[in-house]
């Protein structure tokens, strides 16, 4: 048997197993394929084998900071990534860019979509809504700004605790929530 190396936790597996079939014979097909369901989410966001995320070695990454999804993230020459930072890809196929030489301050969120909120059930069973999220080269993200699914443009600041949800232009200032271009830096 795999599961333990010693009789006893070989005997403790099975027993603990044979407890949840027990209980799953009482549910419901319904219930049954909901579980089912949410057992390969659950494996496919938490067991599955990643690849490596695009990492440039000179990059500065806080060991606070949260990456996910990291197939689908990429990190630029000389970035640096702060504490509390989240830098998550995309579900299935966007991507989540930081550019070279962009500061992400302490508890920046960048997010390569979101959830959708159109139907009627709950939020987690409605549609991903996945885009890209892309931090320009050499551009500044204050301190607890959330940029979603947009482009904010190579050398542009977005002020601290912002909510970016459309693109900000190369060199621009953006600011507020959501957040809006109050000013332009010189090129």
């Amino acid at each position: 048997m795999i599961l333990g190396r010693h009789p006893r936790a070989q005997l403790r597996h099975l027993r603990n197993g044979l407890r949840v079939a027990s209980q799953l014979q009482g549910l419901s097909s319904e219930e049954v394929l909901a579980l089912t369901q949410l057992a390969r989410t659950v494996a496919k966001e938490n067991i599955a084998p990643r690849t490596s995320a695009r990492i440039d070695p000179t990059a500065w990454i806080s060991p606070l900071a949260s990456l996910r999804f990291t197939e689908r993230v990429e990190i630029g020459a000389k970035a640096s990534i702060g504490p509390y930072c989240c830098v998550w890809g995309g579900w299935s196929r966007t991507w989540a860019r930081v550019g070279a030489q962009a500061l992400l301050s302490p508890g920046v969120v960048l997010v390569a979509g979101n959830h959708g909120v159109h139907g009627h059930g709950p939020v987690r069973e409605q549609p991903i809504e996945e885009l890209d999220v892309t931090i320009g080269a050499g551009s500044w993200i204050g301190a607890h700004a959330t940029v979603v699914g947009c482009r904010v443009g190579d050398g542009a600041v977005v002020g601290a605790g912002s909510v970016v949800l459309d693109d900000v232009p190369d060199h621009a200032i953006a600011v507020g929530i959501p957040a809006r271009v109050v000013g332009h830096r010189s090129p």
